[in-house]
């Protein structure tokens, strides 16, 4: 066929128009109604199951363990870490708070040492420090002392002891008494 010469038609003209299959077998000439009962012979039929659910879904559930596993492997260290620095937190944050009641304890401390009948009374309890004309007295608590008073029966006892030097003179009297 030559660019210049005319066109043929293959078929009827329907104007441009195209029409759909459905509406084609309707029409009259068209394809009878057992050819429309019939199922197309080129139609894919869906493919009947194979194996279990499991199987099916098998590989997609190894993706997603994998993909569970790895979460886990890149978020547990991270975790670990946030929970080390939350009880590293919390133990500074009680350590702060000892020393803010030590900072306070001092500071009253330091507020009772400003006062001058204090520091009057610790110097009389601790340094016995009196003021002139008084007359210091110090009274011995009897459980503590060692040894026996004046005038008791065990003063009045012999002493066993001998009281001729010091306890290295008396250590080295020994010595040399278990040497002979």
């Amino acid at each position: 066929m030559s660019p210049t010469a005319p066109r043929r038609r293959t078929g009827p003209s329907t104007g441009g128009v195209r029409i759909p299959k459905s509406r084609a077998a309707s029409r009259p000439g068209g394809p009878s109604s057992q050819a429309r009962t019939q199922p197309a012979r080129n139609r894919i039929e869906p493919a009947a199951a194979r194996g279990s659910w499991v199987t099916a879904m098998g590989w997609r559930l190894v993706v997603l363990a994998g993909v569970v596993v790895l979460a886990a492997a890149v978020l547990l260290p991270s975790l670990r870490s946030y929970f080390r620095q939350q009880e590293e937190l919390a133990a500074l944050r009680a350590e702060a708070e000892t020393a803010q009641q030590e900072v306070e304890d001092l500071a009253a401390e330091t507020a009772r040492w400003e006062d001058p009948a204090f520091v009057v009374a610790q110097a009389r309890e601790r340094l016995a420090y009196v003021f002139p004309g008084e007359t210091p007295y110090r009274v011995i608590d009897p459980e503590t002392v060692e040894g026996s008073a004046d005038g008791t029966a065990a003063a009045t006892g012999a002493v066993t002891e001998e009281e001729d030097g010091t306890w290295y003179t008396r250590l080295w009297k020994s010595v040399d008494e278990a040497g002979d």
